[in-house]
């Protein structure tokens, strides 16, 4: 009995167990094991893939924000392109309108001194024939009836005339 009680010493028992384990280790290893690895080895792929793919859609998205940045700056350089266009156009359309303004005002300018000029020359031209009256109403006055005024205006006209031309040819004296 000493031999039964030692726990060390194989007994009859501790062979079936041993038989019993292996036989359940072995249809673990041939029965279960297969297809949890299996589906252990999908879920690795599965997860490699997933960690591929989420590489490629970053890289996509740096590009994409690189490409956006690209495009931004391109659409500022565009738009101050645009403005500066803008700014060079209203300048030049600024310039000719006050090129076309100063044009229009040298035009009235001209047509109001050809009026004046106009104005004067009818002024000098009533001023002379009312003078001439007056003087052949002055003579007529004093040299009484005798007096030919018909005869007598050539002379006034061109005594008037020859005045003024001395007027017009001395530069001190006022016309």
């Amino acid at each position: 009995m000493l031999l039964a009680s030692n726990f060390l010493v194989p007994n009859g028992t501790f062979v079936v167990e041993l038989v019993a384990f292996l036989v359940v280790l072995f249809v673990i290893a041939k029965y279960i094991l297969p297809p949890i690895n299996k589906a252990m080895d999908e879920r690795q792929a599965t997860l490699r893939q997933a960690l591929t793919d989420a590489e490629t859609a970053r890289r996509r998205a740096e590009e994409a924000e690189a490409d956006y940045k690209k495009a931004m700056d391109e659409a500022r350089a565009e738009a101050r392109a645009l403005v500066d266009q803008a700014n060079r156009a209203g300048e030049q359309v600024r310039n000719q309108l006050h090129e076309r303004g100063e044009q229009e005002y040298q035009r009235i300018l001209a047509r109001a001194q050809s009026d004046i000029d106009a104005s004067a020359r009818r002024a000098a031209e009533d001023v002379r024939r009312d003078l001439s009256t007056l003087v052949l109403a002055t003579v007529e006055r004093v040299v009484g009836s005798g007096f030919d005024a018909t005869a007598h205006r050539e002379l006034i006209d061109r005594t008037i005339a020859e005045v003024e031309a001395e007027a017009a040819t001395a530069p001190d004296v006022p016309a």
